[in-house]
């Protein structure tokens, strides 16, 4: 499911079946988190939740993937 998450950049699911084919650009975690710490922002709340109960059954192996990073962050 997660692949190659250190590669950074833009890319598109390879699922025939995937509901959205427009595409993504990844970054990992430290990278969001690093960014807003340099420009003299306080981290707050960092959250990942859950897939709502649909998602979950209607796609099985995402069950355990959050599908949102949350970041509440304000300037220092």
């Amino acid at each position: 499911m997660v692949g190659h998450y250190l590669a950074e950049g833009f890319w598109r699911s390879d699922n025939p079946q995937a509901v959205r084919r427009a595409g993504n650009q990844h970054r990992t975690l430290s990278t969001y988190l690093t960014a807003l710490l340099r420009h003299g922002f306080l981290l707050e709340a960092v959250t990942e939740p859950a897939p709502t109960v649909q998602v979950a059954a209607q796609q099985p192996q995402r069950a355990g993937l959050p599908p949102f990073l949350v970041i509440r962050a304000r300037r220092a």
